[in-house]
């Protein structure tokens, strides 16, 4: 068994909680002599304990010190008496805390496992409900369980889990997650930590903790060799250190004496162990940094409230994996990054578009050495998009892990970046969202004439890239279509046509096939109208489909596709920009951008047993928010299209452009 049951998708140690008898020395400590960035606690945030004050520590892996104090005012209601009976004589760690991506799925498995955890609690970190579209739905943004809330034991965990926290992303996205956040101003430490690695927790019995911990389902450290220590493996390579006294007179068996069983250390990862040492030992007192014959670091408790503070030099495969998987948007990429880019292209992308980006190596794959193409996509999602995606019936695979493939966000961000940088595009071209307007016929006899012979007859592609592509058409704007046909692809064979045709010809070519967009064989199309209040329900006379959703949130495309060809009554939203809206939409969608205020959008859409369903290109952010919003407005029967608007024309699903 391993703690995956236990844990699901958490992303390991969440917090240790540090109690203090004065919490403004104590800040000011840790972050003058210590060289941590401490944050104030934000009175807008309510406390998991009555009558406590506290600030924080946080660091990339998301892991966080929390410092609390007691507020001693003479009031009624006072902090728990654990935390004053540990503040009369202690200073130190009191509880810690494991993230798990569900406290239920938590409990359930513990009980099932012999424990009895307390019930699980809940509650909010900001006491305002907001306004507006909002991701916050209103409800507790975390959740906590805990094996005694009233006496939180000292070396058992509590585990919590964050309505804001994307779980499933933070696991197949790790190393893009940790990357960006130990660059954040919050997470660079002075002192060089970028992560907490390790509790350390004393224990009287360890043969005890040993079966206590294995039942609960934690992966023991098998290559663990201290004596008389035993690890538990968390998440990327964090551990639960236990250790027992070896004789009745060392550091163990006296903190044993004088605090009772508990955790003692605290061990972090540095950026570089030297510059640790020499910034601590600038700052303490002489003999107040230690270093063991392995090289770590240790500040005894007596300098640190308490805690022991251990320093271990990170690994340099991590240290260099985070410097190549992070992206400063303001600065060119370092030649490792450039170096790692360039040989992901060439690994993945160089067979159809050549090793030196010139296109129609394979497959009439373009150029990536066009300007004119690099210039109009730099400052949109299109060529990600074409990546992560793919285009469908063609060669161009999507090569997202979500769709199967061996890229991740990051991976993808960074060889465009490199793609980008090597093309000499300094700044991008800035091209307007607003629909084209055109003559639709004039548009398909013009292509047949001029654009069939190498994009096809009907758009499938013979020696240029396919244009009757739904997934193309549903990323490309109008704009981008038609500064391709008027300024050419250079270093293509795709010539201009802004000096052969006029500015009417070229609307007409680009309104033509943007017409295209539910397919080359369908009729005319009719371009439709943003729909009014009395046309946000589809089918409003017919009944309800019976949806099935994924964790209670997610219906499947195909089960809405079902409910339109059934003429099933329900409310689609589109939580995109209304020019995104107009490009491409599923038909009957209402344009609801996820930035702006819903205004009185809750008076025009019922709150009955009508099913609304929100969908984006993301595919849930944007359509997350407005959903979250609707259900802390009390809308109950609402849901995301799981797989987003892109996917859906992927399909070849229907779709309709706007006016």
């Amino acid at each position: 068994m391993d703690n995956k049951t236990l844990l699901g998708m958490g992303y390991g140690i969440d917090q240790a909680t540090i109690l203090v008898k004065d919490l403004d020395t104590t800040q000011k400590y840790f972050t003058e002599t210590l060289g941590f960035n401490t944050k104030p606690s934000d009175p807008t945030e309510e406390s998991t304990y009555q009558s406590t004050t506290s600030f924080t520590i946080g660091f990339a892996g998301i892991s966080r010190l929390e410092f609390i104090s007691d507020i001693d005012t003479g009031q009624v209601e006072k902090a728990p008496a654990f935390i004053t009976d540990f503040n009369k004589s202690n200073e130190g760690v009191r509880m810690y805390g494991l993230s798990t991506s569900s406290v239920d799925s938590t409990s359930l498995w513990l009980q099932a496992q012999g424990f009895t955890p307390d019930t699980i609690i809940a509650g909010r970190r900001k006491t305002e409900i907001p306004d507006g579209w909002n991701p916050d739905d209103g409800g507790p943004q975390w959740k906590r369980l805990e094996f005694d809330h009233q006496n939180p034991p000292a070396i058992l965990p509590y585990f919590t889990e964050s309505s804001m926290v994307p779980y499933e992303e933070i696991e197949d996205k790790f190393r893009y997650y940790y990357s960006m956040m130990r660059n954040f101003p919050d997470f660079m430490h002075p002192n060089g930590v970028v992560g907490m690695v390790s509790l350390g927790i004393v224990v009287d019995d360890l043969s005890s903790t040993r079966k206590e911990f294995k039942k609960m389902g934690f992966q023991e450290n098998k290559f663990n060799k201290k004596e008389n220590t035993v690890d538990f493996l968390i998440y990327n390579k964090q551990t639960l250190e236990f250790r027992a006294p070896l004789s009745p007179k060392d550091d163990i068996a006296q903190f044993l004496e004088t605090r009772g069983p508990g955790v003692r250390s605290l061990r972090f990862e540095v950026k570089n162990i030297d510059s640790t040492e020499a910034f601590l030992s600038s700052k303490l007192p002489e003999g107040g940094l230690e270093k063991d014959t392995s090289g770590m670091l240790i500040l005894p408790g007596t300098y640190a409230n308490g805690i022991h503070l251990e320093f271990v030099q990170e690994p340099e495969e991590q240290a260099a994996l985070a410097k190549t998987n992070y992206m400063n948007p303001m600065a060119k990429l370092d030649s490792t990054s450039a170096g790692i880019a360039e040989g992901m292209y060439l690994k993945y992308c160089a067979l159809c578009h050549g090793n030196d980006r010139e296109g129609y190596a394979a497959d009439n794959a373009p150029s990536l050495r066009s300007h004119s193409l690099m210039s109009t996509t730099r400052s949109s999602n299109f060529l990600k998009y074409v990546v992560a995606y793919g285009r469908a019936n063609t060669a161009m695979a999507g090569y997202a892990k979500a769709q199967g493939g061996p890229l991740d966000d990051y991976d993808i961000e960074l060889i465009l970046k490199w793609l980008y940088e090597s093309s000499g595009v300094e700044k991008p071209e800035e091209l307007s969202r607003e629909p084209v307007k055109g003559d639709v016929a004039l548009g398909k006899s013009i292509y047949n004439q001029k654009c069939a012979s190498c994009h096809g007859m009907e758009g499938e592609g013979v020696s240029a890239p396919a244009l009757g592509n739904p997934m193309l058409l549903a990323t490309a704007s109008d704009h981008f279509l038609r500064y391709a046909i008027a300024e050419g692809r250079d270093s293509t064979p795709m010539i201009a046509f802004k000096d052969s045709l006029s500015a009417a010809e070229i609307d007409a070519v680009t309104a033509f096939i943007r017409s295209r967009a539910a397919g080359w064989d369908v009729p005319d199309v009719v371009e439709v109208d943003v729909p009014s209040p009395e046309e946000y329900i589809l089918n409003p006379e017919n009944d309800s489909p019976d949806f099935s959703l994924r964790e209670g949130r997610y219906v499947s495309a195909e089960q809405v596709l079902k409910a339109l060809q059934d003429s099933q009554k329900m409310v689609i939203l589109d939580a995109r920009s209304t020019p995104a809206w107009r490009q491409t939409h599923i038909p009957g969608a209402v344009p609801v951008p996820y930035y702006e205020e819903p205004d009185s959008l809750s008076q025009k859409i019922p709150n009955d047993s009508t099913w609304i369903v929100a969908y984006c290109a993301c595919p849930h952010a944007a359509s997350g928010t407005v959903i979250n919003t609707l259900r802390r407005l009390g809308y109950e029967k609402t849901a995301i299209i799981d797989e987003g608007i892109l996917v859906w024309a992927q399909l070849g699903y229907p779709v309709q452009s706007g006016n």
